[in-house]
């Protein structure tokens, strides 16, 4: 695939502090903010342009740009924590829902930038990151803190993760259906992920820092029937 179209010497990548994942006319925008701070610079046409280029490049700042990012942070973000596990990653984007802040957050971005934010908004975040600061549009600052699960959520997740159904978690907590569907609505949102695998994934893995190991369910001792379920 072919590198982008800011240049830069090839010497230069391997020292280069800033790595710059974008395509169209935000990849001009951002790469003048960024030469304007200082950071030596080098740009990729994509994420796995930038991990091809493996042990040579040792960026300090990663930026994505594009909506990629936000369908699916696991895919963009993580492969690049493995690869670049000390870069600070920022996400610069359109816009951005509450389950996507939270699912960006916890895939290991550091920061967030929208597009019409970025003449003001992109210096004082790479400063903050740069710092050891997790920095994001001030609506969605909610999103940094660990998720405010009730208790009934929390039942209800530590039987999604022990591979319940529905209609069998209604029956053991002696709730609707429809309920335990509310519930886990509501618990998928604060958790920023859209779907029964991705929230167990989630509660499983706690190095991302969100506090959602399974031993971090906690909540009221579950009530039960019996099911004969196991």
């Amino acid at each position: 695939m072919p590198r982008a179209s800011i240049q830069i010497d090839r010497a230069d990548v391997a020292r280069a502090t800033a790595a710059l994942v974008a395509a169209g006319d935000v990849r001009r925008s951002v790469g003048e903010i960024l030469e304007a701070q200082g950071l030596a610079l080098a740009a990729f046409a994509s994420v796995e342009d930038l991990i091809a280029g493996g042990a040579d490049e040792r960026p300090e700042l990663i930026l994505l740009c594009g909506e990629d990012a936000l369908s699916s942070p696991t895919q963009q973000i993580e492969p690049l924590r493995r690869v670049f596990a000390d870069a600070r990653i920022v996400l610069i984007c359109a816009g951005m829902q509450r389950w996507e802040m939270r699912a960006a957050l916890a895939a290991g971005a550091s920061g967030v930038v929208m597009d019409d934010d970025l003449p003001e908004a992109l210096a004082p975040c790479l400063a903050a990151v740069r710092a050891g600061q997790i920095c994001v549009p001030q609506e969605h600052w909610r999103q940094i803190e660990p998720p405010a699960l009730s208790t009934r959520e929390k039942q209800i997740l530590g039987l999604v993760v022990m591979g319940y159904m529905n209609s069998q978690i209604a029956e053991r907590l002696f709730l609707a259906e429809s309920t335990v569907k509310s519930h886990l609505s509501s618990a998928f949102g604060k958790l920023g992920v859209r779907s029964r695998n991705e929230a167990v994934n989630l509660i499983l893995d706690s190095k991302h820092g969100l506090g959602m190991g399974i031993l971090g369910l906690g909540g009221e001792p579950l009530e039960t029937t019996s099911t004969g379920v196991r």
